[in-house]
């Protein structure tokens, strides 16, 4: 049996597949009974929450290609603290894009501050904070939403 440790990095690692693939009704499954937060410069830090509106948040802001968003997000130094029922984790991330006819390029990194609780046997995310640091060409991945602009 996977500790708990594996069990939530498998969670995180989930969220970024699910991206990766365009499905996006999979990523609001994933973080639907919590909040989602984006962090950066220029971007107010209203919560989202449900399933509903953190899908409908994914499907307007990322830019996809035929469905496919051509990403690639990489998750490194993922550090978890698990405290009973609950636990929390911050990792750095660092997405790869293949836009069409291009070379493959970084378009984003930045950290993800996640919350989780066990429920019913089963770790779920309470809060998604997406901080991002740097941008380079980001308009090919994100679009940002003039609702969440600050």
């Amino acid at each position: 049996m996977a500790s708990d440790q594996e069990q939530i990095r498998a969670l995180a690692y989930e969220y970024t597949f699910r991206l990766d693939g365009g499905d996006f009704a999979g990523v609001a499954e994933l973080l639907g009974e919590g909040e989602l937060r984006m962090s950066a410069a220029g971007m107010d830090e209203q919560a989202m929450r449900g399933r509903e509106e953190i899908e409908r948040f994914y499907a307007d802001q990322v830019v996809t290609y035929e469905g496919d968003p051509r990403t690639r997000h990489l998750i490194s130094n993922h550090v978890v603290h698990v405290e009973g029922e609950s636990a929390h984790a911050n990792c750095y991330f660092t997405v790869l894009m293949k836009p069409p006819g291009q070379p493959i390029q970084t378009v984003v990194c930045g950290r993800y501050l996640d919350r989780f609780e066990r429920r019913a046997g089963a770790w779920r995310f309470t809060e998604k904070t997406i901080q991002v640091d740097y941008l380079t060409k980001i308009e090919e991945h994100f679009v940002i939403d003039q609702d969440h602009a600050a």
